[in-house]
């Protein structure tokens, strides 16, 4: 009887641990976009940033050109959750030549993608 029951314990243990899923190592992408106000205007001036490589900085390039010009600091969010970043920190960069408390020359916004939506998105009405 204690055979056959600690055969059944080691049948249920082995099944349960195969039964379990390995846990892929996730990978990201990271965007560094900086925002700042264009000069006497509530225009905005956006820099993306998304790597060293020449795919990467055209595609920088591009998106920048894309949301520059924008009135709307939640227009350049929405764009980028629009192709799966999600926001990671936000950082206000402070006025080199003003002495008010708060007063900032920009806002940085350090976001990434999951390189496994890439994958799940592959039918994504989103042009890039």
């Amino acid at each position: 009887m204690k055979n056959i029951l600690f055969l059944l314990l080691a049948t249920i243990i082995s099944s349960v641990s195969l039964a379990q899923e390995k846990e892929t190592a996730k990978t990201y992408s990271y965007a560094y976009i900086e925002v700042s106000k264009k000069t006497l205007s509530k225009k905005l001036k956006v820099s993306v940033d998304l790597g060293e490589s020449i795919e990467q900085q055209e595609k920088g390039q591009q998106w920048s050109a894309e949301l520059t010009n924008k009135t709307s600091h939640a227009a350049i969010l929405n764009y980028m959750a629009e192709r799966n970043f999600s926001l990671v920190e936000t950082i206000a960069r402070p006025h080199p030549h003003d002495t008010e408390a708060g007063a900032t020359d920009g806002i940085i916004f350090i976001m990434r993608k999951s390189n496994d939506q890439d994958q799940q998105t592959v039918n994504s009405p989103v042009v890039d």
